[in-house]
């Protein structure tokens, strides 16, 4: 749920209260309606079984409870999150770059119409994506709205260097003399190509993942303010993503998309870690590829 300021009825950021409540639900989203039930129950069996010694699973029923009959929940009109925005654009970009590393005969790899009208169709939702969170209007539940809600108390917070804040703030401020020209020219492409249809940006896919990394290292910054030490959150894993394709691909060239795509991943993941200023590596890590090993060791009785 999102509190408004009083005499307020219209969802927005303006009319927000600044609650670290409500950022947190802007930052992160909710969780989706087809799996509130499931998490209900869930938490409900553990308070049940005498297992939320914390009283976590208690405080997370109370909210699950509400939220499902919030009719901002219920009708769709709660912003999606400012990291599912970020995840969404991280893995529609790996995915679809991991697959065209692989040289085959298969259709969605060739230079034909169907490759092509799917190349253009994710670069420009991708885009789409990445510029909103550029969006400054007063209304905007943006990337760019947190961050100048927020700048100054991350700046006292120490996450970053001061000269990395300040940068950051000016890339936001649309400022022509002070913005990256690999911003400036991804911001063009989206604002000429996508919506005005035109097509005389002189934009470079580098561009692309330059804006991409400053967008990422910023949520990186963002996230180590409101959610300190925190596991990193994992990302999708590969088998899930690529069990459609076995059927088209060798095994081999499905192990080529994967390392591919963790390549491109762990490229993102750095750059969530470095200073956009010094190009120093830090400890924020918003996202990561989480793994479990488990060993087993067999025991012989004594005597067996």
């Amino acid at each position: 749920m999102i509190t408004l300021k009083a005499n307020c009825t219209t969802l927005n950021f303006k009319n927000m209260e600044k609650t670290k409540e409500n950022f947190t639900l802007l930052m992160y989203g909710t969780i989706e309606p087809e799996r509130i039930d499931q998490e209900i129950q869930r938490n409900q069996e553990m308070i049940d079984g005498g297992h939320d010694s914390t009283g976590h699973a208690q405080i997370q029923l109370d909210y699950l409870k509400k939220l499902k009959f919030d009719a901002n929940y219920q009708n769709g009109s709660l912003p999606r999150g400012i990291e599912k925005i970020i995840l969404q654009i991280m893995e529609s970009y790996t995915y679809w770059h991991s697959i065209n590393e692989v040289d085959s005969s298969f259709f969605l790899t060739q230079d034909n119409y169907i490759h092509n009208l799917m190349n253009v169709s994710l670069t420009f939702m991708v885009s789409c994506e990445l510029a909103k969170l550029f969006n400054n209007k007063p209304d905007d539940f943006s990337l760019n709205n947190i961050w100048e809600h927020d700048a100054e108390s991350i700046k006292n917070a120490n996450i970053a260097s001061v000269d990395e804040i300040d940068y950051i703030t000016d890339q936001f401020a649309r400022n022509e003399s002070t913005r990256d020209q690999a911003i400036k020219r991804f911001l063009d492409f989206r604002n000429k190509s996508v919506a005005h249809n035109t097509n005389n940006t002189g934009m470079q896919w580098s561009d692309f993942v330059s804006t991409m990394n400053f967008i990422i290292r910023v949520w990186g910054i963002i996230d180590e303010f409101y959610s300190p030490n925190c596991f990193p959150r994992p990302i999708q894993l590969s088998d899930q993503l690529y069990t459609p394709l076995r059927p088209h691909f060798t095994s081999l060239q499905i192990q080529e998309m994967k390392d591919a795509r963790l390549k491109l991943m762990r490229d993102l993941f750095a750059a969530a870690s470095t200073n956009l200023v010094t190009g120093e590596k830090d400890r924020i890590k918003p996202f990561g590829d989480l793994k479990v090993t488990v060993k087993i060791t067999s025991v012989t009785e004594a005597g067996g």
